[in-house]
């Protein structure tokens, strides 16, 4: 039901990128946008794929204006989910203007090359319901669509070191191996909604820095 456009992070991990809009297709027509909701992979269930209800660092509401809207077009960076965090009623567990941004979590990072993002885009259906494709795919039909992110300049200079170490060397690092089989993995949990898998791979990937600051990589032995 939702398409995403433009779903990134900048080249300098300061900004988070969303673009997003309903698909034109005929049988879509009375549906719009009804919220955008971000949280980071630590707060995701596998079994729940609905906009968290909790633990979210960022989320959006539409139509508060009484405009319905089919896209949104939203530029992140800290400061805004700073914003959205100070607009919490923590005593109250309810935002203190929903018709603003809002998060009921502080994010705390400095920059977004550290995680991996959910985004979560919910939409409501305003008037009749077209029934002229009644065949339409499920997944289609579904009124939540998640999307999901992090930092690629991460992976590329990762890659880039094993590379000059391929040019050194003149043989394949096995680490090389092991990780170009997580990332393929880390791919294909991620389109088979398999996400708490995604989670690990993405960790197994990336999270490599230990207690004392090291940054460190423990390979996994896939690669035979």
């Amino acid at each position: 039901m939702i398409i995403f456009d433009q779903l990134r992070i900048s080249d300098d991990g300061k900004k988070l990128y969303i673009n997003v809009h309903v698909n034109a297709a005929d049988y879509f027509e009375s549906y719009y946008l009804d919220n955008i909701t971000i949280a980071t992979a630590d707060t995701v269930l596998e079994t729940n794929y609905a906009e968290p209800s909790s633990d979210f660092i960022y989320k959006k509401e539409f139509g508060k204006d009484g405009e319905d809207v089919k896209q949104a077009d939203l530029v992140i960076d800290t400061a805004v989910l700073t914003a959205a965090h100070l607009n919490w009623n923590t005593q109250e567990e309810e935002p203190v203007d929903d018709s603003k941004a809002y998060a009921d979590t502080d994010y705390g990072n400095k920059d977004f090359s550290h995680d991996l993002f959910f985004v979560f885009v919910h939409c409501k259906s305003v008037g009749n319901i077209n029934q002229c494709f009644p065949y339409i795919s499920c997944s289609l039909q579904e009124e939540t669509t998640l999307g999901v992110t992090f930092d690629t300049k991460l992976l590329y200079q990762r890659v880039m070191g094993y590379t000059r170490e391929l040019a050194n060397s003149c043989e394949i690092p096995s680490n090389f191996m092991d990780f170009i089989l997580n990332f393929n993995a880390f791919k294909a949990a991620v389109e088979t909604d398999h996400y708490i898998d995604a989670i690990g791979f993405y960790k197994q990937m990336f999270d490599m820095v230990g207690s004392n600051g090291v940054t460190t990589y423990k390979p996994c032995g896939c690669h035979g």
